[in-house]
């Protein structure tokens, strides 16, 4: 007993039962639904793909736009948590892959690829959870990199490929026992083993990396050669050497410059202005004399703002040390090593601006004074931005956030104080300004493009952030005298690294 099929043959159903079984067990004529996926992320639609080449079943394939097509209000409408793949169908929606993938082999009673019986199914789900899980985490950790879907992290990448090979050894112990994963007959779990191990064998699976796994590189390639399998990857190719990662691709980049538009189109505006009262003064031309105005925002950049940012992530660095040895709130911030590196960075930003450039201005022609100002407003404007961003780092220290963070008084201060200083910018100042108000405007553009799925854009800057946080703590273990294993063994290397796989599994969980 345990399946549809046993209990066909075993006649033990109604006549009105069976006819409705044998019904569903013909072939699909049309489209059960339309299948929606992200092509960077194909093999998870690939799962259902084949497994309906497999059941004779028919689904209209749509490609999904991260950047557009979340954004529309009927996305969340029918599938309220914004999950990609998923499978629209009369009945509704599904979402996750291996959810789609289970559906699909089940829309047939006349087959075997989710198994013959309950104990085929078990096993069959089983697998389904290894490869969510134990496979597909660490193996697109590995892969991402390579394609240019996330920054690069050596440690992080070693560590995955060593979880890559654990799954593997599974596999090639499994298929000493049987040409398939569940027994002597192909299965769901054969296909959505083969469709998550693509990418790997076809770009990083080099011969050296395959050479421990014969049974499972002879069970790879006898599934994509069937033409089930070929009519869905395609042809398959095993890599002969492993591909290098790639620099990250950031479609993000291009909101903010759309929003930087009305900026440029308001600068013929406000230079109309000044181009007037030069044709009037006919023998002036103080153009040219304006031009040094622009040198100090050069000279605000390079070492400076290095060693600011050096000292900001040690501060960071050392702010999780604190507190995960128990040190909160107040005591974290009164912390004497905390407290030294708060005054360096403000030492650091305090000499930031440059104070030559209001000098030269002021030995310039008569018509330069007025640029002078402009030079100075800029450095304040710059000043109190800094000043904005290190009290917002030292209330989230204190477990502000959001809102309650916006609205503080202090900062509601020097928002107020930004303000008055940028409206201090004379008509040609405006220009100058705009790239200075630009850093700012692109995070709260980065803040709302992942309305809908959200949750990886958070991942990314966490994935980030704790990479610099690995890169930072090791540089100081280092200089401590410490290196090699003892370095990785180190318990704070040992958490950060943990905590860098808790992010990738939020971002790469189905």
């Amino acid at each position: 007993f345990g399946s549809r099929q046993c209990w066909l043959k075993r006649g033990l159903l109604s006549h009105h039962i069976r006819s409705a079984l044998l019904a569903a067990m013909a072939p699909a004529t049309s489209p059960i639904g339309i299948l929606y996926y992200v092509e960077q992320t194909v093999y998870k639609a690939q799962k259902a793909l084949v497994a309906a080449k497999f059941n004779g079943i028919v689904m209209t394939e749509a490609k999904f736009n991260p950047e557009k097509d979340a954004r529309k209000p009927d996305f969340l409408a029918k599938n309220p948590t914004g999950k990609v793949p998923y499978l629209e169908t009369d009945m509704g929606c599904i979402f996750n892959s291996n959810a789609i993938a289970r559906y699909v082999a089940r829309c047939r009673a006349d087959t075997f690829i989710y198994g013959k019986c309950f104990d085929d199914e078990a096993q069959i789900d089983t697998w389904l959870e290894v490869c969510t899980h134990e496979l597909e985490v660490p193996l697109m950790t590995w892969l991402y990199p390579v394609l240019g879907l996330m920054e690069d992290d050596p440690q992080v990448t070693q560590a995955a490929s060593n979880d890559v090979k654990k799954v593997m050894t599974s596999l090639e112990q499994q298929l000493k026992s049987s040409p398939f994963l569940i027994g002597d007959f192909l299965s769901l779990a054969d296909i959505v083993l083969v469709c998550a191990l693509r990418e790997g064998f076809v770009r990083i699976f080099d011969p050296s990396f395959r050479k421990p796994y014969p049974m499972v590189c002879s069970w790879f390639e006898k599934c994509c050669s069937m033409p089930q399998f070929q009519a869905v990857l395609g042809e398959v190719k095993l890599c002969t050497q492993a591909e290098k990662p790639k620099p990250v691709q950031k479609p993000a980049a291009k909101p903010a410059k759309a929003e930087a538009k009305p900026k440029t189109d308001a600068k013929p505006k406000a230079d109309a202005k000044p181009k007037a009262e030069a044709k009037a003064k006919a023998g002036a031309k103080p153009a040219p004399a304006a031009t040094p105005a622009a040198a100090p925002a050069v000279a605000l950049s390079g070492d400076q703002e290095a060693a600011i940012k050096a000292v900001g992530d040690e501060l960071r660095t050392l702010k999780e040390k604190l507190k995960a040895e128990g040190v909160k709130g107040k005591q974290l911030n009164d912390h004497e090593e905390v407290k030294k590196l708060v005054e360096k960075l403000q030492a650091l930003k305090a000499g930031a601006p440059a104070a030559p450039a209001p000098a030269s201005a002021a030995s310039a022609a008569p018509a330069t004074p007025a640029a002078a100002p402009a030079g100075n407003v800029e450095a304040a404007i710059k000043a109190v931005g800094d000043e904005i961003r290190a009290l917002k780092e030292k209330l989230k220290a204190e477990g502000l956030s959001g809102k309650q963070i916006n609205t503080h008084a202090d900062i509601t201060k020097q928002v107020e104080k930004l303000n008055a200083l940028k409206q201090q910018l004379p008509a040609g100042g405006a220009s100058a300004a705009a790239p200075a108000a630009a850093p700012a405007a692109a995070p709260a553009a980065a803040a709302a493009a992942p309305a809908a799925p959200a949750a990886e854009g958070d991942a990314e800057a966490m994935i980030k952030a704790t990479g610099d946080e690995i890169r930072v703590l090791k540089e100081k273990l280092k200089a401590e005298g410490l290196k090699g294993k003892a370095l990785n063994e180190h318990a704070d290397v040992k958490r950060l690294v943990a905590q860098s796989f808790r992010n990738l599994r939020s971002k790469f969980k189905a």
